[in-house]
């Protein structure tokens, strides 16, 4: 049996014991080796216990951690992030006026809601290409779209990514210097006065209903042969510009005050 100092010397190193009883067999290092091997089995058995419950303690503690960094750093970290940019709206297509088709190289514009967004040239097949790019809060604006400064006709919803082919543009009035062919032969330049009261008239008021958009088609599709002729004889400018063009203009003139408003 280990003596009572024996037992007051572990209690010392090992802490609390449990009381071992052990026949005596008459050597003392047996029973002091069976009582080591008692005692750190129960210090060993206290120590295991101890890590099991600190572990739940330790992975609550950890899960804490990452809850309050990702509290912190993750809303931060969002505003840095911008949105992902957007799939341009592509289109193609023709462009025309009532007199047909436009000159290479007129320009093209496309606006998202008035913003301009992008420009391009007509090619000498009659065809334009544009990709209008957008932003993500962009998507089911209005896109409108000018000919050579001249508002076109068509608009669209910008769609990011879709592709609109054959998405033909056409604008009114026209938006080019036609001449007012039979006139110019007559007075001999374009730049007579009489021919801007003409080509005041065409646009205010011809060209602003469908009846007069086809007789403005008609007359620059019909007149310049006619003018050709008529340029090529001094007689026959003078009796076309007293007889037909100078009345014309006075009617014009003298209704100024209506159509004008």
């Amino acid at each position: 049996m280990t003596p009572l100092f024996g037992w007051l010397e572990l209690r010392e190193i090992y802490g609390e014991t449990r009381v071992c009883v052990f026949p005596h067999v008459g050597r003392q290092s047996l029973v002091n080796r069976r009582c080591d091997w008692i005692m750190k089995e129960q210090i060993i058995g206290n120590n295991w216990r101890g890590r099991r419950a600190g572990r739940p303690v330790g992975a609550l503690g950890l899960l804490l951690a990452l809850v309050l960094l990702a509290g912190v750093a993750l809303p931060a970290y969002a505003d840095d992030l911008e949105p992902p940019p957007q799939i341009p709206h592509y289109f193609t297509g023709t462009v025309s006026t009532l007199m047909g088709s436009v000159p290479e190289g007129t320009v093209v514009e496309a606006f998202v809601e008035g913003v301009k967004k992008a420009e391009t040239t007509v090619n000498a097949e009659n065809r334009y290409e544009l990709d209008v790019p957008g932003e993500s809060g962009d998507e089911g604006k209005i896109v409108s779209f000018k000919v050579a400064g001249v508002e076109a006709n068509e608009t669209a919803v910008w769609v990011s990514g879709k592709l609109d082919y054959d998405f033909n543009l056409t604008i009114f009035p026209f938006p080019f210097p036609f001449e007012c062919f039979i006139a110019t032969a007559a007075y001999g330049t374009p730049a007579a006065e009489q021919i801007d009261v003409l080509r005041e008239f065409r646009d205010v008021v011809l060209l602003e209903s469908t009846v007069g958009s086809r007789f403005v088609v008609l007359y620059y599709q019909l007149s310049p042969p006619i003018a050709d002729f008529i340029a090529r004889s001094d007689p026959l400018k003078t009796l076309v510009r007293e007889l037909l063009v100078d009345p014309i203009v006075w009617i014009v003139e003298a209704t100024g005050e209506i159509w004008r408003n």
